[in-house]
């Protein structure tokens, strides 16, 4: 099993540079500690957040894999645990919601960085503001506040233009994060990236090799992070030609490979 010392994570790496020069998918491993996206990256993405369907069979998927690998699999999502919870019913994972505000344990315990509220006035500016918008959807977090207007890409830029606005006034606190068809705002230093590390940290992870799934602009710093601590950055894009159904297959894969593998 390779670790995180030494020569094993300068061949982890070396084999990571490798594979992101023909875009293949880097051979399993039972000392990988996997983290996904759930939207666009396990479930397909919808024309509004509330309208995605999971496919049959995926939380069951998703739990045999968790085993297989130790408990070492984590969902890292901009969804809140809540919602989280609702949508892989009845597999309750490791996981951190609103991109790492709020993060579960392995034991179950949550806990939450310390970061600023969204003032209510920029909650209500924005309902306001998408009340005039018929098909941009604003979805309220406990952390953070989304646009979506997928169903209305004409108003992006008045969307973007009013988030930039609000967020100027207190822009050591909070950024503007673009996202796939959406807007978000949310604290600065609260981002995938941090969740991966923290849970990195906990002993079903610690001294694995991190593997992180997305699609999105705001899994990028989970990407980075995987990478930074010798493990693999998958892209949807670059590495799963078939999108999330592309994922699916993978993960199916994964689960009997390494469950087969457990049992040699």
């Amino acid at each position: 099993m390779e670790r995180h010392d030494g020569s094993g994570r300068g061949a982890a790496r070396r084999r990571r540079d490798t594979h992101l020069t023909s875009r293949a998918l880097p051979e399993p491993s039972p000392d990988w500690a996997l983290f996904l996206d759930l939207d666009g990256t396990l479930i397909d993405i919808a024309a509004r957040p509330d309208a995605v369907e999971v496919p049959a069979g995926l939380p069951v998927t998703l739990g045999r894999l968790e085993r297989v690998l130790g408990g070492a699999v984590a969902i890292v999502s901009g969804r809140s645990l809540e919602t989280i919870d609702a949508l892989l019913e009845p597999w309750r994972p490791v996981a951190a919601g609103e991109h790492g505000a709020e993060c579960r344990l392995p034991s179950g315990a949550i806990v939450r960085p310390q970061s600023p509220p969204v003032p209510d006035a920029w909650r209500s500016e924005l309902a306001a503001l998408a009340a005039g918008m018929p098909g941009v959807v604003v979805e309220n977090k406990h952390s953070a506040i989304t646009l979506h207007y997928r169903l209305a890409p004409q108003h992006r830029a008045r969307l973007l233009e009013a988030a930039e606005r609000l967020v100027a006034a207190l822009a050591d606190a909070f950024a503007v994060t673009p996202a796939h068809q959406a807007i978000e705002i949310r604290p600065r230093g609260i981002d995938k990236g941090r969740a991966v590390r923290l849970l990195m940290r906990e002993p079903a992870f610690l001294r694995r090799v991190p593997v992180f799934v997305g699609d999105d602009v705001t899994d990028e710093d989970g990407i980075r992070a995987a990478r930074e601590l010798g493990g693999w950055g998958l892209h949807v894009n670059e590495y799963f030609p078939e999108g999330a159904g592309g994922v699916r297959k993978w993960i199916v894969a994964l689960a009997a490979q390494l469950g087969e593998t457990s049992r040699e």
